[in-house]
């Protein structure tokens, strides 16, 4: 697990790390200069013929006033010491630069006089433009003459240049991901140290290009304490381990209650999703009319039916475990539960009084079994929150940002712009799980941590692929994964199954089975 640092956070580890560490700022400021001069060259030698890669090419590098500025002119430094043409160009006041830029600035004087630009450069006409404007330091909206500084630099790549940012492309916060009024479009961002979240949220993600993080020397060494933002790195997004000497029993039970009267698609869609992900056993509680359905596409899945008379409350004799017939609703919920170790409630269930009941059977037999609540089940509790009083703190509940709204009354807007708040608030004051569905899904756990997820794609957005995710979970959690990783984990496979089904059908094309399909 990689973490993922605010604002303030990122300054604390430059701190420590000089103070502490005893790596001195300059050499921080060195190594990010070197390892954006290192994305330079190389963009300038991939783009290259032959030999004549470097020469007639030209750099550009918009400093502003602080350290960002400062790894500017240091970046400038180094390519002109390898023979490459190299002007800039200095936004804002000279007696606000930073004592480390000014060390810079007068090194790069030193080699080329007139290689400074202030205000305004005569010519735009370059290859690469390195964006050292403002760095993570952005706290307001630009205007003037910094403004103006980013709509050139957003024409100067519109006219063919290389947009390359150290950090995070200026003009985006880097706590919030807004956008700060304008903000330069990069075709790559070096980020260094560690990522923040302007990098990886929207709409600040969209400004990045390729998103390079590098090492600097600024190290978990360099944290005070444990941050609490992070995201899963690649090789740990993988499927349980499984044992030789086991059974289906050695993977637990799912039960997944979902579908109505006229829906059986989404009962279909997360118990297949939970199959694909490694549990031993589906059982769906559904209506009749789902019966035959279910049986049919799903053979592999047992399937629980209620009926209307379910919720008559007459009883009308015994009957087998699996037939609804003189069973009330709460009887089938009761025995049905008593037979899964993890349980997933919702996609597809309906909202009316039938579907209330049923849910409210679900939670005072669910006991201290993992529960994981989606779609309907929530749309349920968001008209009596009291539901979630005394619920298992093994709870996970995976909004989409409509339903986090109906859940807590805020607008969509305002919960898509402070999604890691509205979640991470969420989760502490109810004591469960939340994972907040978008573009960049955030799972939220009850002491504030957060896990962004960095895969997936817009292919994705695509009726059922919420119900998939219930059930990769529910299958997580079900094999042995406790909830908390069980959310942050079934979320990122998700995403990849979700970019492999992309590669295969393209974007356009992806459906919920093709995520089902690329489960591994």
């Amino acid at each position: 697990m990689s973490f993922i640092l605010s604002r303030d956070e990122m300054r604390d580890a430059d701190s420590r790390t000089a103070m502490e560490l005893h790596v001195p700022s300059a050499v921080l400021m060195e190594r990010a200069a070197l390892l954006t001069a290192g994305r330079v060259i190389k963009r300038l030698d991939d783009t290259g013929e032959g030999g004549s890669s470097r020469s007639g090419r030209k750099v550009l590098i918009v400093c502003g006033p602080g350290n960002n500025g400062g790894d500017g002119f240091a970046c400038g430094r180094i390519l002109m010491e390898r023979d490459i043409f190299v002007e800039f160009l200095f936004v804002g006041q000279e007696e606000k630069m930073s004592p480390l830029e000014r060390e810079q600035y007068l090194s790069v004087r030193a080699l080329k006089e007139d290689a400074v630009f202030f205000g305004s450069i005569p010519v735009m006409d370059h290859d690469i433009i390195v964006d050292a404007l403002f760095g993570i330091s952005l706290s307001r909206k630009i205007e003037g003459e910094y403004a103006d500084s980013v709509y050139r630099i957003n024409a100067g790549r519109k006219q063919g240049a290389y947009v390359i940012s150290i950090d995070i492309p200026s003009g985006i916060d880097a706590d919030s991901a807004a956008v700060q009024g304008v903000a330069v479009f990069a075709d790559e961002t070096v980020s260094c140290g560690f990522l923040k979240p302007g990098n990886v949220l929207f709409p600040g993600a969209l400004y990045n290009g390729k998103l390079i993080e590098g090492n600097i020397g600024i190290t978990e060494k360099s944290l005070k304490r444990r941050p609490r933002i992070s995201y899963l790195e690649d090789n740990e997004i993988r499927l349980p381990e499984r044992l030789t000497d086991s059974n289906k029993g050695s993977y637990g039970k799912v039960l997944i209650a979902a579908g109505s009267e006229t829906i059986a698609g989404a009962a279909l869609l997360s118990a297949r999703a939970a199959l694909r992900t490694g549990c031993g056993m589906v059982r769906v509680l559904t209506h009749e009319n789902n019966r035959a359905v279910i049986q049919t596409a799903l053979p592999e899945a047992l399937v629980t039916t209620y009926c209307e008379d379910s919720f008559s409350g007459e009883k009308n004799g015994q009957t087998s475990l699996f037939d609804y017939k003189g069973k009330t609703i709460e009887d089938i919920v009761k025995e049905a539960v008593s037979w899964c170790s993890v349980i997933a409630a919702g996609p597809g269930l309906g909202t009316d009084s039938n579907a209330v009941r049923l849910l409210k059977a679900i939670l005072d037999n669910a006991g201290s079994r993992p529960l994981i609540l989606d779609a309907d089940a929530l749309n349920i509790i968001s008209n009596d929150t009291e539901l979630l009083s005394g619920i298992s703190p093994e709870t996970v509940i995976t909004p989409h940002l409509m339903e986090m709204s109906r859940l807590t009354g805020i607008p969509v807007r305002e919960v898509k712009t402070h999604i890691m708040d509205v979640a991470s608030d969420f989760a502490s004051g109810y004591h469960v799980t939340v994972v907040l569905k978008d573009s960049r899904t955030v799972t939220a756990f009850s002491n504030k941590d957060i896990v962004i997820n960095l895969n997936g794609n817009n292919g994705m957005a695509t009726a059922g692929s919420g119900d998939v995710l219930t059930g990769m979970i529910a299958a997580l959690a079900a094999q042995g994964v406790d909830t908390e990783r069980a959310a942050a984990l079934g979320t990122a496979l998700h995403g990849k199954a979700g970019d492999r089904a992309s590669e295969r059908c393209g974007q356009h094309g992806v459906i919920a089975t093709d995520i089902i399909e690329n489960i591994r």
